[in-house]
């Protein structure tokens, strides 16, 4: 294979891996424990006091139960219009696809024809993006190439029940699984570390309007390897996400930069049932 034939592939995978670590939240207790994907269940993770008041927002939408969280209403139906601007400017939905009593199934589908679904775990509020038990997966796929990935050692929790300003956290993932080329599978693996730090609720104003939001700062790390004619060809990320999360909404903003990956996501309009 020529070496620009991979550098193209790599690209593709490292996009269509970004999409998948850009679902696996930006904030996730320190303290949180391991999630063992063989164990039968894992101990809910130690949450702080109630979380931060923000103003009042427009989005009446409040999920109940193990999913219950104020960043992000949990509820079948509930949809978001985002806009990406940066290397592969696009628009995708996400909604809420499927809802039970400790977990639920989310989708992003592109203008561009990539779409992307995980599966997540909630415990007392705390939602555990990619859930391994069971076998569960991830997947993104585009025209002529997919990547299709299970979770096998998670640590932390994507999204807390609480947050709270100068609140630090810490969370790591190991993603294994197959890149599909051209019906050809291809061994890969995806290795995620962050660490992010609530700075605090402030104003953005957004195509969607304008919402007090939490601004959470987090650094990213990704080692991507993908194996093809027996060799493995490995590429790293590292990236700075600034996110804004506002109360019975949901994501509204993150400003990614670095690797060459310098990006914008706006929400444009959103539905919550």
């Amino acid at each position: 294979m020529s070496r620009k034939n991979l550098e193209t592939i790599l690209g593709i995978s490292v996009l269509l891996t970004s999409m998948l670590a850009c679902n696996l939240g930006s904030i996730a207790p320190s303290d949180s424990p391991t999630y063992d994907p063989n164990s039968e269940g894992t101990p809910s993770p130690e949450i702080s006091e109630a979380p931060t008041e923000a103003a009042p927002i427009e989005g009446s939408g409040s999920s109940i139960g193990a999913c219950s969280n104020p960043y992000l209403p949990i509820l079948q139906g509930a949809t978001w219009d985002y806009t990406l601007t940066g290397p592969v400017p696009d628009t995708f939905t996400r909604s809420i696809i499927s809802v039970e009593a400790e977990g639920f199934i989310d989708q992003d589908v592109f203008g561009t024809g990539v779409t992307r679904q995980g599966q997540w775990k909630c415990e007392n509020g705390n939602l555990i993006a990619l859930n391994p038990s069971g076998g569960e997966s991830a997947s993104v796929s585009t025209e002529g190439m997919s990547v299709e990935y299970e979770t096998t050692a998670i640590e932390g929790v994507t999204l807390p029940a609480s947050i709270n300003p100068g609140d630090s956290w810490s969370q790591s993932l190991t993603l294994e699984g197959a890149q599909t080329i051209n019906g050809e599978a291809f061994p890969a693996s995806n290795q995620t570390t962050q660490t992010c730090t609530a700075a605090g609720v402030e104003s953005v104003t957004i195509p969607a309007g304008t919402f007090d939001a939490m601004r959470v700062e987090c650094q990213v790390n990704m080692n991507i390897t993908l194996e093809m004619s027996g060799s493995p060809f490995a590429t790293s990320i590292a990236l700075t996400n600034t996110n804004w999360y506002a109360i019975k909404v949901g994501l509204v903003k993150t400003v990614s930069t670095g690797s060459g990956l310098d990006s914008t996501i706006e929400l444009t309009s959103y539905s919550i049932p």
